[in-house]
């Protein structure tokens, strides 16, 4: 009985341990302001990368590119590792559209998320989220405030949540790594930090683990990035044959 109580005492203790002091006060206003670069409707983005996934319903290599305007319309096409079509979606505002070119059908949802449920891959962000987070710019994954920001154990900025499906952001000052953990269990690591001229005052990653206990895990490389693109606006349609089938989605999002 008395190492239960023991056991109990510590626990509480644990759990109420002081925040650790943030040792450069300066550092929580430049990595949070490093987080949220300045950005316009105008803004275009061309990605391309590759994508690892190990989940209980898809295990393989999958090939995209992301071309668009992170703030209104983005286009993302996925691949197999041998080349063939797996998708193409068209992301707005308001609507989230893919198409599978195997089954010629057609998929469309007001809530991207639960559209991206259909490929089964553990990324817990649509595709305009993906190309601001490719882009440096987590202004649209991240609540607008913190709620508040510690030191940790390891010597990282820890910026907590509130609101919003990510809970808290680490990242050390000098922003060599970033982590972000979401409310549902799934978190995010960006590795590989570097700096591009076509991106000034961003920290750009090339390396980014999505790891969900619940769903699986994702790789993505990032093989090039621009600030641009040989692409025109007509290039941001989805032009689908006249015998496409079109499908309901009756599934709600995987993460909130």
């Amino acid at each position: 009985m008395k190492s239960l109580t023991l056991l109990i005492l510590l626990a509480l203790l644990g759990g109420c341990a002081p925040q650790i002091p943030i040792q450069d006060p300066a550092a929580v206003s430049r990595i949070w302001s490093t987080l949220h670069p300045r950005s316009s409707s105008g803004d275009r983005v061309t990605a391309r990368f590759s994508m690892h996934v190990a989940s209980s319903e898809r295990t393989g290599r999958l090939v995209g590119q992301l071309w668009g305007y992170p703030a209104s319309i983005i286009r993302m096409d996925l691949s197999s590792g041998a080349g063939a079509s797996v998708a193409m979606i068209r992301e707005t505002p308001d609507l989230w559209t893919a198409y599978i070119p195997s089954e010629n059908k057609a998929y469309h949802h007001a809530q991207a998320q639960a559209g991206l449920a259909l490929f089964q891959i553990p990324v817990p962000f649509n595709a305009k989220q993906i190309s601001s987070l490719l882009s440096g710019d987590l202004g649209p994954i991240l609540p607008p405030e913190y709620a508040s920001a510690h030191g940790t154990r390891e010597g990282r900025i820890r910026f907590n949540f509130s609101t919003g499906s990510v809970a808290y952001v680490e990242a050390p000052e000098n922003m060599e790594m970033l982590t972000l953990g979401g409310r549902q269990g799934w978190t995010l690591t960006c590795e590989g930090p570097y700096t591009a001229a076509a991106f000034p005052d961003h920290v750009l990653y090339d390396k980014y683990t999505f790891s969900s206990p619940r769903d699986g895990k994702a790789v993505l490389r990032i093989k090039s990035l621009e600030a641009g693109g040989e692409w025109q606006n007509r290039d941001l349609d989805l032009n689908l044959p006249q015998d496409v089938q079109w499908m309901r989605i009756t599934s709600t999002p995987q993460y909130n």
